[in-house]
């Protein structure tokens, strides 16, 4: 059953002094706008679906420079889904919003002949019933994956003149391609790369090797140093990854120390290096122990030169932080999975199936919480993104897809069923609790129905 619109009433008093309206028709009745609120009149366009959204709530529009949440007034009162034709931007207090509607009257217009009665006055508030203000309550801050008292080191693999190595993350500001490898014709000559616009001191990793040269490098990494800011060339990157500080090897030799990790892939070590404007730094010795163990196999995602990672969850994308990935897998074996809770095992959940999808799933996605154990997320697609552009402060959103996001855009590539795609940037703490997400509990009843099991291998 739909919910009537939100009006004042045929019988409801009028204000001793009007205040300027604009017209509209919605399934047949006219209606009054404040037009102090109305920031644009545009031809309705389709709205990028969410879940757990009340009745009217078509979705997510970007315009004007922002993200909106479109409400289909005539769906809203028993009308046909975005049969309105046009739509009215609205600046409001909770956040951008788009009313779609049949027909908006201009200065000294005619609209079609309405149904018998008074122009009734529409209150853009009681509109907003089910759904949270743009601006979710902050979330508390992250956690600080790559501080020493973790149990975590979050790494880049690189790879020059042949050789792989880990780079811790607090070093690296951005990765990107390097727009032109110049030489600064000094007393001794130096390269320097165009980098974001920026020139740089340039060091290949290659050189620093000592098998190669900086010919085959095709990315850079912008370096914090001691000595200032460099860009350090390398010919492939293998994305971010966390590495348990109990499976880190430390190796003494000569008076100082090397780190080192077995990749998951081939059981090849991997040295953590440090790298300063001269050179690779010595590093501290850490508390780790003197063995390696060999991870659970990830999958390629997210790939080089990608910062987040993506996932289907019914009609929209949720992209979380590489800084927030514990790991990405296949799907783990039935035997993997467990109905009660088994020592060092974490939950398990189908999050498209929980958000309305139907695929099945094909991958994991593990995610770090912060205090708590990670937790693992079924999905049909994962895939790697870059999360550095594009993102709008999320408009209204039904409640528990507010307390997961912390910023929108639309989705890249081909609309699914001819619908835009909504992608939403995970918050630090958006799974600390989610069965308990939302006031109205339908992120517990719906992630409660799609527990698939404890996870024991992980």
């Amino acid at each position: 059953m739909t919910a009537p619109l939100p009006i004042a009433g045929p019988t409801a008093p009028r204000p001793a002094a009007r205040t300027a309206t604009v017209t509209v028709r919605v399934t047949g009745r006219h209606l009054a706008v404040p037009a102090s609120q109305v920031a644009a009149v545009d031809l309705a366009v389709s709205a990028a679906p969410v879940p757990f959204a009340p009745p009217g709530y078509e979705g997510v529009v970007f315009s004007h420079g922002v993200a909106a949440a479109q409400i289909d007034l005539g769906a809203r009162n028993g009308g046909q889904p975005c049969d309105g034709r046009w739509s009215l931007q609205l600046d409001h207090a909770a956040g951008p919003l788009s009313l779609r509607v049949d027909e908006v009257k201009a200065a000294d217009g005619n609209m079609a002949d309405p149904a018998p009665g008074p122009v009734l006055s529409l209150d853009p508030d009681d509109l907003l019933s089910g759904l949270a203000p743009c601006g979710p309550q902050p979330a508390r801050p992250g956690p600080d994956h790559m501080d020493r008292t973790t149990d975590e080191l979050d790494v880049l693999l690189v790879a020059g003149g042949g050789h792989r190595v880990a780079i811790p993350a607090t070093l690296i500001d951005s990765v990107g391609r390097p727009d032109g490898l110049l030489t600064a014709n000094c007393i001794a000559p130096r390269q320097v790369v165009m980098l974001d616009g920026d020139l740089l001191p340039a060091h290949s990793l290659a050189s620093w090797m000592g098998t190669g040269s900086a010919e085959d490098d095709s990315w850079a990494l912008r370096l914090r140093t001691a000595d200032g800011t460099i860009a350090l060339t390398v010919a492939e990157l293998f994305g971010l990854h966390s590495l348990p500080r109990r499976d880190l090897v430390a190796v003494d030799a000569d008076g100082e120390t090397s780190l080192w990790w077995r990749d998951d892939a081939g059981n090849r070590p991997i040295q953590v290096v440090h790298p300063g404007a001269g050179g690779f730094l010595p590093i501290d010795r850490p508390a780790a122990r003197e063995a390696v163990c060999t991870a659970v196999r990830p999958l390629p995602a997210p790939s080089s030169g990608h910062t987040h990672v993506a996932m289907a969850a019914g009609p929209v994308i949720l992209a979380a932080p590489a800084a927030m990935v514990r790991e990405v897998r296949g799907m783990p074996c039935p035997g993997d999975f467990h109905r009660s809770r088994r020592s060092g095992s974490i939950p398990a959940f189908d999050i498209d199936a929980a958000f309305g999808g139907t695929a099945g799933p094909a991958g994991c996605v593990v995610l770090k919480r912060d205090g708590r154990h990670p937790i693992a997320l079924l999905t049909g697609r994962i895939e790697a993104a870059d999360g550095g552009f594009g993102w709008h402060a999320p408009p209204p959103l039904p409640h528990a897809m507010a307390v997961l996001a912390g910023a929108v855009r639309p989705a890249t590539g081909k609309p699914a069923n001819g619908k835009p795609v909504l992608e939403c940037l995970l918050r630090p703490d958006a799974f600390r609790r989610p069965w308990r997400a939302d006031p109205g509990d339908v992120v517990r009843t719906a992630m409660r129905a799609s527990f698939a099991g404890w996870l024991s291998n992980w």
